[in-house]
């Protein structure tokens, strides 16, 4: 690794003033944290704290929870157990506990003389991507530093009967799951009796049947999102409800293959660290006010929108950035700057899903539900522009309403040093990094000139997603383990699912039954859209985000086509609707977003939540401006 620091006497730096170029020069001269990538001490970097401790405190004790590693600059500090002690002096480790699996400390640390450290969380050092041999070395150092102590390693301090409950309380089932079977065990015969009685073929009662258990481990969350989906299609296989080329239809489906793509472009984006760096040449290029701060996050969010398809991957991307800013600007958790600046983070990854067709995997569900020829139509660029009028009244609306709620007067410092030298560990752009560059150019050039080389987006996806894995850009063990192949299962078994109905003729059926509401969506779309809204938020109480928009939007496209409207018209204003939710369960990017968010207390929770109350609203506002926009398109 390049160190670019001369090794200097630490002891005679000004902290104060040079504290990142002396943190960075600090450990790209130690024996472990000098074999880390720069790319991964650049993240590492605004997290580590400089303090001083006075002689005779007390840093941690025996068997407190292992936080964090104390990398000792100055002074003296013992390290002692019950049957042994040792003094750690100038570029020693305390604390080591924390880079391995130990949970707790195993011995005491007090301050012989006064003593400057610098202090790493455990969480950040599992987050480096960090070989077997740094691993081994810091395993290594525990080692040799406290061989021959007598040391207890233990888990906690609670008695054997306290473990117990808790081994206990963890196999206990949940209550919902075990209510969730029950209704699949009751209401899947249930279905399969009553569409006989309604006189329906055998092929048609076995879908009815299937779907109906299908659908309920979907409501309950009684497995992963995407078994279910396997069920359905190992049933409809086995029983021989259509045939196969129909049931497996989603795996070869162009949305199927362009997810895939895009999925391995944002793997090589996330892996190479393109979008890190391009955040911190946004935080130093551009003016630090608060303002400008929460226009990065929001902007950073809508171009990883059409980038990264799933909101989860945005959130959890954005996620230290929102961290990052705060500390870095010293603003105070909980309060309304940091409140701001997490709406604006979550807003950025979230509220355009539906503008983007490569923005979440449920929309490229969705576009398979629609006729081939209006899926040949609203491609990426067509879809784009036909949806950009709503995002834009959307993101208007909803930041509006967050300037009034969290208006505030808190000032912005920021470390042009810090974010100076964390550009600096990155260097020069990477072979991946400007791999990633390549596919989002080659992609975005070649949907855009589709009208001359008559190529689907899905083939040019393919073809980006072959280059890099060819050139080694996209490694086989990334392509493997980052790739979220459970979705592409859930995708491809939904979309068979779709087409199975269709084959069956259950879709027809639905058609005939909500029949009274094709005047609604062909003379008053007003009322239709709030029809709409109604019944999908009564599906999203028990439903998550995917389920009930594929789910709906099973039942309205058909009717689409009946009633003369566009499809994808329907399937867009289905997609935006699916994404309000009230009840934070509702939203698993949102339970995601808090997780992360919690420990620290970042935001204001319960100001957050009715702010979301508020955008569900605007959201639907926004519709209703959008009409006569569609209707000059010819969509209404």
């Amino acid at each position: 690794m390049e160190n670019f620091f001369s090794s200097a006497d630490f002891n005679s730096l000004n902290i104060s003033e040079y504290q990142s170029e002396w943190i960075c020069s600090y450990l790209l001269n130690d024996e472990i944290f000098s074999k880390v990538d720069n790319k991964e001490l650049a993240r590492l970097l605004p997290h580590i704290v400089v303090k001083s401790f006075k002689s005779g405190q007390t840093i941690y004790t025996q068997r407190q929870h292992a936080q964090y590693l104390y990398m000792v600059v100055t002074g003296d500090i013992k390290v002692f157990s019950d049957v042994s002690s040792m003094t750690i002096g100038s570029n020693g480790k305390i604390g080591v506990e924390s880079c391995s699996d130990l949970t707790h400390y195993v011995t005491c640390a007090t301050v012989l003389s006064d003593a400057t450290v610098l202090m790493i969380p455990r969480d950040k050092i599992d987050a480096l991507k960090v070989n077997k041999e740094i691993k081994g070395a810091f395993i290594l150092y525990l080692l040799e530093n406290f061989a021959g102590n007598s040391v207890a390693v233990e888990e906690d301090a609670q008695p054997s009967s306290v473990k117990a409950v808790v081994t206990k309380d963890k196999d206990k089932v949940p209550l919902s799951k075990v209510v969730g079977w029950v209704c699949v065990v009751i209401f899947s015969p249930l279905a399969l009796w009553q569409s006989y009685v309604q006189g329906l073929d055998l092929n048609a009662i076995f879908v009815v049947g299937t779907l109906t258990a299908t659908i309920f481990m979907w409501i309950f969350k009684l497995v992963d999102e995407f078994v279910p989906g396997i069920f359905a299609l190992l049933a409809f296989l086995c029983i021989g409800v259509a045939p196969p080329e129909v049931v497996l239809s989603g795996f070869t489906s162009d949305g199927f293959f362009l997810a895939m793509s895009v999925l391995g472009l944002g793997t090589v984006i996330v892996i190479s660290g393109l979008s890190y760096r391009i955040i911190l040449w946004l935080i130093l290029k551009l003016p630090k006010t608060q303002f400008v701060m929460n226009l990065i996050l929001i902007f950073t969010g809508i171009v990883l929108t059409p980038i990264i398809p799933t909101a989860n991957g945005r959130i959890a991307l954005l996620s230290p950035f929102l961290k990052n800013i705060i500390e870095t600007c010293k603003l105070m958790n909980g309060e309304h700057a940091s409140s701001k600046l997490a709406f604006s983070t979550f807003t950025g990854a979230t509220l355009l899903s539906g503008m983007f067709l490569t923005s979440k995997s449920v929309n490229f569900v969705v576009l398979g539900m629609m006729p081939a020829q209006v899926q040949e139509e609203f491609q990426w660029m067509s879809w784009l522009v036909a949806s950009f009028v709503t995002g834009i009244i959307m993101l208007t609306l909803v930041y509006a309403a967050a300037q009034l709620t969290y208006r505030n007067q808190e000032k912005i410092t920021v470390s042009t040093e810090q974010i100076r030298m964390q550009l600096r560990l990155l260097g020069s752009l990477s072979l991946q990094e400007w791999s990633a560059i390549a596919g989002i150019l080659f992609f975005m050039l070649g949907i855009l000139t589709y009208s001359l080389h008559k190529i689907q987006p899905p083939w040019i996806g393919l073809s980006i997603l072959y280059g890099l894995l060819l050139f080694g850009c996209l490694k086989k063990k990334d392509f493997r383990e980052k790739v979220d192949w459970p979705f592409l299962i859930y995708l491809a078994s939904v979309v068979g699912i779709i087409q199975t109905m269709k084959a069956v003729g259950i879709n027809s059926l639905i058609a005939k039954h909500l029949s009274m509401l094709i005047p609604y969506m062909h003379y008053n779309f007003g009322v239709f859209v709030l029809i709409l809204t109604v019944i999908m938020f009564v599906m999203r109480i028990v439903m998550p985000i995917n389920a009930a928009i594929v789910l709906i939007a099973a039942v309205f496209m058909p009717l689409a086509d009946i009633a003369g409207l566009n499809s994808w018209l329907v399937g867009f204003i289905i997609l935006v609707l699916g994404e309000m939710w009230v009840f934070p369960y509702q939203c698993s990017y949102y339970m995601q977003f808090h997780d992360m968010n919690v420990k620290d207390k970042t935001y204001d929770e319960k100001s957050f939540l009715r702010l979301n109350m508020l955008v569900n609203i605007l959201k639907l506002a926004a519709i209703y401006v959008t009409i006569p926009y569609w209707k000059m398109r010819g969509l209404l």
